[in-house]
């Protein structure tokens, strides 16, 4: 019988599994084996003793080794065995981009693992290769791409007798060099070649996709007058062309002007480089693969996925930090505690980031009191949580098309609209108030045919002014949406009382004005990786609280039961989450939370906001169109109205002791006075508030309607009975 002859193991193989790891460990590099250790210091050499105790591994741990040669033929040899799920592979001096690649390759055919990572020599700066092992193992042309590479390189390890690019330092001059070499005809070697320079040290370090599907290249490079390297991303359909050229050149790329020497480098890249490392292109910040993105392009946490940024927020230049956590919490927090609606103005910044986390929809408060009561601190105050309050904040002042992009630019953020009565017009500040808690751009047509990208968001905002969000909106003759005053809570003011060590609030607000100014951006940098390691506790805590504020509104209406569920309820969880930050307790977050609820549904009322307004717009219709009702018992000298909406009855003579005042008003009139309402809401809301009787029988397609006697207006006719100044049910018919 014939055996199949099975390839050689890697030194270590057979030690895979004998100590209980999840997760196995190599070392690669032409230094592998000096890391590891010669002679007497085998296994104890120090770069592997170093790495060995920063990973926690045993002394008696032996890690995967290959050196050079085996790299170069990783395909040929056994690496990891069949129920090892995770690798991470350590380098130790030199390993070429063609040894990764062969590595790669051969774990996506002869593995079944499914986290690889490179790291350097402390098993740090990891690079996650897992997605383009996956790739390997199940695109055809990636694992024919990747032979090529390889190949390509192995026969650049040889004199090269072709032009190509490469990386060269001729006296000042450094950066990529397009090399003619030049042959001697008869003995084949290289006599001399000819050195022209293309551009700095350019090197490509991935490649990426956005959400839509367009492929990106991913280059570095190092300015001369910058410390840490540029890493800029061209669209594929870009790169080679003027226009890609100059996306680089304008980031500080020096580059010839030659086209033909940049289409050798454009061929260059297509085969060369780091190809297998895979971005995500995103112009959307936020949360994404694990991390979050701050408008500014700053990366807080560790994505699963290298991430590349394409736009910046117009204020991400305020998204910095200053001071210390602990000066924050001494100069800010402490002097904030007590103070509710600069609680509520911190709460509803902590507020942002948890939304998505939470599955809960955008909203805002709207704080609102006269001037110099605290209104512009308590916005720099929560402010200051993200970055510098000057740069971040923005005024109603503006355009709804404006502060849409800046909401899109701020996703999974916090935003701030500074004085409702600045706002330019009427209409401008319905379609704010409005729009940015819709969380979505209107669909926009491309003119080469096609739909543009949507732009989407989801915010808090914290908002001021002088008046509340309904009287500014009626003051510049704007409508008013029942829904903007659940999305934007309209909550007063009340200026600070737990003034601290200070005389007067004018010193408490001067001292916090000053120290926003140095003290900013670190808690939220804080707050935001806190989120990120404990997404199953914030769930757990919110649901609690959520059930607490449900049980609170229980008796009260479905809007006013949402308000507390889905906007108070997050507000105190972020407080108490973010004790630690603030060093507020749970009793002053929790007590200064309920103290804003009892504000706004002082504002609000315990009714939905539609139900108040149907009632409002009836009594108040009635009382405007009091002469175009007949009045029973009739007046001999009263004029007939000239148009007749039904009829007011004062009296009827019969049951005087039980008779309220009451109208029948004709459905045609009515429908048409209240046609801004559903028909069967306008019906429900009245008859529920006491306001529509309903008769005892009702005919089908009548509901709701009496029939009123013709004594009253000279011919019998239906009507619906309102009794506005009532609150006495009545189910009895209509006798005249």
């Amino acid at each position: 019988m014939a055996y199949k002859k099975q390839p050689p193991k890697v030194p270590h193989f057979d030690e895979q599994g004998r100590v209980a790891y999840e997760h196995i460990f190599a070392l690669i590099g032409d230094k592998a084996w000096k890391a590891w250790g010669f002679g007497n210091e085998k296994g104890n050499g120090l770069e592997w003793g170093l790495l060995r105790d920063k990973l926690g591994l045993g002394n008696d741990y032996k890690p995967i080794i290959l050196d050079a040669e085996k790299l170069a033929n990783a395909v040929n040899y056994q690496i990891l065995k069949e129920d090892v799920h995770a690798v991470t592979f350590c380098r130790f001096g030199e390993v070429s981009q063609a040894q990764e690649t062969a590595l790669l390759l051969a774990i996506a055919k002869h593995s079944k693992a499914e986290k690889v990572f490179f790291a350097d020599n402390l098993g740090e700066n990891k690079q996650d290769l897992s997605a383009y092992v996956l790739r390997l193992r199940e695109d055809e042309e990636a694992r024919n791409t990747a032979e090529i590479m390889i190949e390509t390189e192995e026969q650049g390890n040889a004199p090269r007798k072709t032009p190509y690019v490469e990386y060269r330092e001729n006296g000042k001059i450094k950066g990529l060099h397009y090399i003619t070499p030049k042959v001697d005809r008869d003995t084949g070697e290289i006599i001399q070649e000819k050195e022209t320079w293309i551009c700095d040290n350019l090197a490509l370090v991935g490649e990426g996709k956005t959400a839509s599907g367009e492929y990106y290249y991913l280059f570095q490079w190092q300015n001369r007058d910058e410390n840490t390297p540029r890493t800029v991303a061209i669209a594929r359909e870009d790169f080679g062309t003027d226009s890609g050229w100059k996306v680089l050149k304008a980031q500080g790329l020096k580059m010839t002007q030659g086209s033909g020497l940049t289409q050798k480098l454009t061929e260059h890249f297509h085969f060369n480089g780091n190809h297998s490392t895979q971005w995500t292109i995103t112009n959307v910040t936020g949360w994404l693969n694990g991390a979050y993105l701050l408008p500014n392009g700053e990366i807080i946490g560790t994505p699963k996925k290298p991430i590349y940024f394409t736009d910046k927020s117009g204020s991400s230049l305020g998204y910095i930090t200053s001071g210390t956590l602990a000066d924050w919490q001494r100069e800010i927090a402490q002097n904030v505690k007590g103070n509710v609606s600069m609680m509520l103005g911190v709460a509803v910044a902590l507020a942002a980031p948890m939304l998505s986390l939470l599955g809960r929809e955008s909203f805002g408060v709207h704080l609102f009191a006269e001037s110099s009561k605290g209104k512009s601190t308590t916005l720099n105050i929560a402010n200051s949580i993200y970055g510098n309050p000057d740069k971040i904040k923005l005024s109603w002042s503006t355009t709804a098309t404006g502060v849409k992009n800046e909401a899109a630019a701020r996703n999974d953020g916090f935003i701030t609209l500074d004085e409702i009565g600045q706002a330019k017009d009427g209409k401008n500040l319905e379609n704010i108030a409005y729009d940015l808690f819709n969380e979505t751009d209107k669909i926009r047509g491309e003119k080469e045919g096609g739909n543009r990208q949507i732009k989407r968001w989801k915010v808090t905002a914290l908002s001021t002014g002088e008046k509340d969000l309904e009287t500014q909106l009626r003051l510049q003759g704007a409508k008013v949406h029942a829904g903007q005053l659940v999305r934007l809570l309209n909550v007063p003011l009340e200026e600070a009382r737990n003034l601290h060590h200070f005389p007067n609030n004018k010193a408490h607000a001067d001292h916090l004005n000053e120290k926003v100014q140095e003290c900013f951006g670190v808690i939220g940098r804080e707050w935001i990786a806190f989120l990120a390691n404990n997404a199953d506790s914030i769930k757990t805590t919110y649901k609690a609280i959520r059930q607490k504020w449900l049980d609170l509104s229980s008796n009260m209406s479905g809007q006013v039961q949402r308000v507390a569920g889905d906007r108070f309820a997050v507000l105190e969880t972020a407080l108490y989450l973010a004790k630690d930050l603030t060093q507020w307790t749970e009793e002053e977050s929790a007590q200064a939370i309920l103290k804003n609820f009892l504000n706004w549904k002082e504002e609000f009322g315990e009714n939905s906001r539609e139900e108040t307004s149907i009632i409002d717009s009836v009594v108040n219709w009635l009382l405007v169109n009091e002469s175009c009702f007949i009045e029973y018992p009739h007046d001999p000298n009263a004029r007939t109205p000239q148009k007749i909406a039904g009829v007011r009855v004062l009296s009827d003579n019969v049951k005087e002791s039980k008779f309220t005042e009451h109208y029948f008003v004709i459905p045609s009139v009515f429908y048409e006075a209240m046609s801004i309402y559903p028909k069967n809401m306008l019906k429900s809301v009245l008859f529920n508030a006491g306001i529509l009787k309903r008769p005892q029988t009702e005919e089908t397609g009548y509901e709701f309607m009496f029939k009123v006697p013709k004594k009253m207006m000279g011919k019998q006719f239906r009507a619906f009975k309102i009794m506005p100044f009532s609150d006495e049910p009545e189910t009895e018919e209509e006798n005249g």
